[in-house]
């Protein structure tokens, strides 16, 4: 009996992950910790640039890698974004802890202020608890069902939406309905599979997480495996009827927490 594809890929990978994790622990740490900074142009008819940093899926526990996230917010001040958003998981089982990670965060600074939304791990986690500590020691906006005029001199034109986590959360789709008719909007949602349901053509940038782009992917066939609300969209830009998505990949894992062909990856989007 012929072996189904998917299982003779799983199981290839598993030795692969195997033989990589014996072979180096300095290899496997670099595999993981390997950020790319991807810049995306996009003009969505802002009329005055502005420069977006994107983190996403932290997923601080269980591994509380203190000085790799300072690494992270250390280069994305380099980067000197006016906004900073994040995508949410900003943890993934236990939120004990999480005044220590929103401490690291509060040293990121961008003009304009940073914003999140809730992932469905905040959800299944304690997301009152979450939302305080981002909000009072991170000085992070968690914009759950919730829409606000776009920070800067954008007038009422453009809004930045926040949308709750599709697979835990409640979404409300009616928070569009808050900002004018006319305004546009940069939506932060955690699911990037909600694309298929935020189809109002008001949204010219949807911005989403999740997926972490499968962690583990092999060439020509993509991601190995992939969670709930997260099989359609992958990872990286998408377009469909004047609507934009971009899924990031994220800089944290869950298990296992290796990364192949898939580095952990900050968004810089160069908007017009």
């Amino acid at each position: 009996m012929l072996m189904d594809r998917r299982a003779f890929l799983l199981g290839t990978m598993s030795a692969t992950l195997a033989a990589t994790a014996a072979a180096s622990g300095i290899a496997y740490s670099e595999d993981t910790h390997d950020v790319e900074t991807t810049t995306v142009p996009l003009s969505i008819g802002l009329g005055k640039p502005m420069r977006i940093v994107v983190i996403g899926d932290i997923h601080f526990d269980p591994l509380y890698e203190i000085g790799y996230i300072a690494r992270v917010i250390a280069h994305v001040n380099a980067l000197r974004p006016d906004l900073l958003l994040y995508t949410g998981d900003f943890i993934t089982a236990h939120a004990d802890r999480i005044n220590i990670l929103s401490g690291i965060l509060a040293t990121a600074i961008a003009p304009l202020g940073a914003f999140a939304v809730p992932g469905n791990h905040e959800h299944w986690t304690g997301i009152e608890f979450i939302t305080r500590s981002l909000e009072s020691t991170a000085g992070i906006r968690v914009l759950c069902n919730e829409t606000i005029p776009l920070p800067g001199a954008y007038g009422s034109r453009f809004w930045l939406t926040g949308i709750d986590s599709f697979w835990s959360g409640k979404p409300d789709l009616s928070t569009f309905s808050r900002a004018p008719d006319d305004a546009r909007h940069i939506v932060l949602v955690h699911e990037p599979d909600s694309f298929l349901t935020l189809t109002d053509p008001r949204i010219k940038l949807q911005i989403s997480g999740h997926t972490h782009g499968g962690q583990v992917r092999m060439p020509l066939y993509g991601a190995l495996v992939l969670p709930k609300m997260g099989h359609y969209f992958e990872t990286g830009l998408f377009e469909k009827d004047g609507r934009h998505l971009y899924v990031n990949r994220g800089i944290g894992t869950l298990v296992p927490h290796v990364r192949l062909n898939c580095r952990p990856e900050i968004n810089v989007f160069e908007l017009t």
